[in-house]
């Protein structure tokens, strides 16, 4: 069996997405922690972990893969054998599901990161200057178009595909999290469905574990500030 590491950190979410991954399918790996911002942009890491100075990354038996859903797709590929991260009966199926994965890339990621970096993240971590109210609104107005957008994705499926819980729904869960605890999101009062899909995925056991393990180590880090 090949040796695995993870690469990462818990406050990452599509980390966090790559860890579920690993324990719901039982995969012997070890997991890395590196200082965001801090560790993952040395020259140690850089040069020899990942040039672009991100996290996740996956080093299998040496060779190193970079991008959470280009790892999530190899771990699919390599370790689901009964479909739980991704579907493999039907080529369409799993394209459906696939598709969940990639809009949380490019759009909710997009949105939540880009109000949370200069909002809360870079002040915190970095020291930087928090942006301006104006600033501030813009960057939540797109959070919220692309959660309105994101609702009528889900329309009244329990999950972005159907009845059944794929990778997909995982990653836009973690996006969701730390939205909702960096942005002061009330995701019950103004976006009742996509609350209610947040909460049916916090019925996996796996998800509840990493988000305890996240929780302690924020509450650390904010102690650590004081």
């Amino acid at each position: 069996m090949s040796r695995l590491i993870l690469h990462g950190h818990l406050f990452s979410q599509p980390v966090r997405t790559c860890l579920w991954a690993l324990r719901t399918l039982g995969v012997q790996h070890k997991f890395q922690s590196h200082e965001l911002f801090v560790d993952t942009r040395s020259h140690k890491f850089t040069k020899n972990i990942n040039i672009f100075g991100k996290v996740p990354v996956l080093d299998i038996d040496g060779t190193l893969i970079t991008q959470s859903n280009t790892i999530l797709r190899y771990i699919a590929n390599e370790y689901d054998t009964e479909g739980d991260l991704l579907p493999r009966d039907n080529n369409l199926k799993r394209a459906k599901a696939e598709e969940i994965m990639d809009i949380c890339a490019t759009n909710l990621r997009t949105a939540t990161m880009g109000a949370c970096n200069p909002i809360a993240i870079l002040p915190m971590f970095m020291g930087e200057e928090k942006i301006d109210k104006n600033g501030e609104m813009l960057a939540m107005g797109s959070v919220r178009r692309t959660l309105d957008l994101l609702t009528q994705k889900l329309a009244d499926k329990p999950f972005f595909t159907g009845e059944k819980m794929y990778v997909g729904d995982v990653h836009i869960y973690n996006e969701l999290m730390t939205a909702e605890s960096l942005l002061n999101l009330n995701l019950a009062k103004d976006h009742l469905k996509l609350k209610k899909f947040f909460d049916r995925v916090e019925e996996d056991d796996k998800i509840t574990e990493i988000k305890k393990e996240a929780h302690e180590l924020w509450d650390s880090f904010i102690e650590s500030k004081k």
